[in-house]
């Protein structure tokens, strides 16, 4: 039958054929015959059973029952909706485990960058982190000793006069915190310990000048003290720029394209780091599922799976190629996490240094960025290039609930702060707050994503349902129509088709 009209005007078929031809279709036969009428005839039975109480079918269906039928097609639809969100649970769940292997998202605290201002970034030995050269403290004290003159006196850059060595500071002409906010935060941890400790930043002056200098440029801050000597501050102030310049470009330009590389350079490192996280994760994450299968497989039918036969040793091994063919099937899904994760990660990485020219972002705000970044990133590839099957409006659906999974991510990065902060002092609490973090941030997107089906922004859910039911009935309707025709078939009934 190619429509339901063409079914329907079958069963009218049926049902007129029925009420006109009621013939059996095999006769009995003569002893058959004989045997019947030689039986005694039962009048009370023909009077209760065959006159008065004939049997009465009511064919009529109420609102009431159509209106509990779709509700019972409606439980159906709405408990595969549920088997999935507790699927995504146990998912969410083995994510967990991951969590405290930092496998988990993109956990990459180690290789964030921290953006907000740090002296002691700057003043430690260079050699601690594969640097080159003195420490500032260390090229202080060598060249207090090589200016202090006979009298124990050194004189004062900014002013020309002479002073006890013990009242002199060293200062840095272009301040740190003023190098580091003009790009000085793109550089490793050896480059800028290595620009506190160069010389042409550096300048003897009394304390109380240096204190009240602190992180001025010195320009600006000579215009306003008559005990500074102008001539001797500008050129004080040339040679520092000249200093300054070899670690970091001045030109806004220039500025702006050696941020954007070192951002790159970032996003690479990153990038690769949170690639490899999250292919690591799927293949781990894979590996957690083919062993609680395996587990459950053994609870229901036994160590050695119904096959009697085989060693113990043998079911061991038929287990574990199991497992092992389950998780090299998943190269595929290793290649694409790691492709997704390196591709956000590098993004993000860009924007970050780029956005922190104008405002300074911790490690944390870093981390935030990133996981908007990867969740807009999966949320574009959906919108941009959505699956086969899928339509527009499914795929803004799919790209919202990834959107709003994102935010929520976000918030629980920033709650696992706070817990962070509450937990401190007790054992494992690192852990402990990563874990609860994770699993509230992975129950708390299972929730929104279930609320968006709920809410049904772009009616998907409404067609789905409405699609889920007429095909259950159309399934129904012919599964009845073929055991009615054969019925009717069996008791030799015909229609004209």
């Amino acid at each position: 039958m190619s429509s339901r009209l063409d079914r329907y005007k079958k069963q009218k078929q049926i049902i007129e054929a029925s009420r006109k031809k009621k013939f059996i279709k095999e006769l009995p036969t003569p002893n058959e015959v004989t045997e019947l009428l030689s039986q005694k005839v039962d009048f009370e039975s023909i009077n209760n059973t065959l006159l008065d109480d004939l049997p009465v079918y009511n064919l009529e269906v109420s609102e009431k029952e159509i209106s509990d039928s779709l509700k019972e097609l409606d439980k159906q639809f709405n408990k595969e909706k549920y088997d999935i969100l507790f699927q995504s649970s146990k998912e969410v769940l083995i994510d967990q485990l991951l969590t405290p292997l930092k496998l988990s998202r993109s956990d990459l605290e180690s290789t964030d960058r921290n953006f907000n201002y740090d002296r002691n970034e700057y003043t430690k030995s260079p050699k601690s982190v594969g640097g080159e050269g003195d420490s500032f403290t260390t090229q202080r004290d060598k060249l207090k000793r090589s200016q202090t003159n006979s009298a124990g006196e050194i004189q004062d850059t900014y002013t020309g006069k002479s002073h006890n060595e013990k009242e002199m500071d060293l200062d840095h002409v272009k301040s740190l915190k003023d190098f580091h906010d003009d790009g000085g935060y793109m550089l490793s941890d050896a480059e800028k310990r290595q620009f506190a400790a160069d010389s042409g930043n550096h300048e003897f002056t009394h304390s109380s000048i240096n204190r009240s200098k602190g992180e001025k440029d010195l320009n600006e801050f000579a215009q306003n003290n008559d005990n500074i000597d102008k001539r001797r501050t500008n050129a004080a102030h040339d040679r520092a720029s000249k200093t300054s310049e070899k670690y970091v470009p001045q030109g806004n330009i220039d500025k702006t394209i050696f941020i954007a590389k070192k951002g790159a350079q970032d996003g690479v490192k990153s990038g690769a780091h949170q690639g490899m996280q999250h292919g690591v994760a799927s293949i781990l994450s894979e590996l957690i599922s083919s062993v609680f299968y395996e587990v459950q497989d053994i609870f229901n039918n036994g160590w050695k799976g119904g096959k009697y036969n085989n060693s113990w040793i043998d079911a061991l091994k038929e287990r574990l190629s199991r497992i092992k063919d389950k998780i090299l099937s998943k190269w595929k899904t290793f290649v694409k996490s790691f492709a997704d994760g390196a591709f956000s990660g590098f993004i993000s990485s860009i924007f970050t240094a780029i956005l922190n020219m104008f405002i300074r972002t911790g490690s944390n705000i870093v981390r935030i960025i990133r996981e908007s970044f990867l969740s807009l990133t999966k949320a574009l590839k959906v919108l941009l290039s959505p699956p086969d099957g899928m339509t527009t409006r499914q795929a803004a659906h799919e790209a919202s609930k990834v959107l709003a999974t994102g935010i929520v991510i976000t918030g629980g990065v920033i709650a696992g702060e706070a817990l962070s902060t509450l937990l401190n002092g007790i054992p494992f609490s690192d852990i402990i707050s990563m874990v609860l973090t994770g699993m509230l941030s992975g129950l708390g997107s299972l929730l929104v994503v279930f609320l968006l089906d709920k809410l049904d922004l772009f009616g998907i859910n409404k067609s789905e349902r409405h699609n889920f039911i007429i095909g259950t009935l159309d399934s129904k309707i012919s599964s009845h129509t073929e055991e009615m025709e054969k019925i009717i078939d069996d008791l030799g009934l015909s229609y004209d088709g």
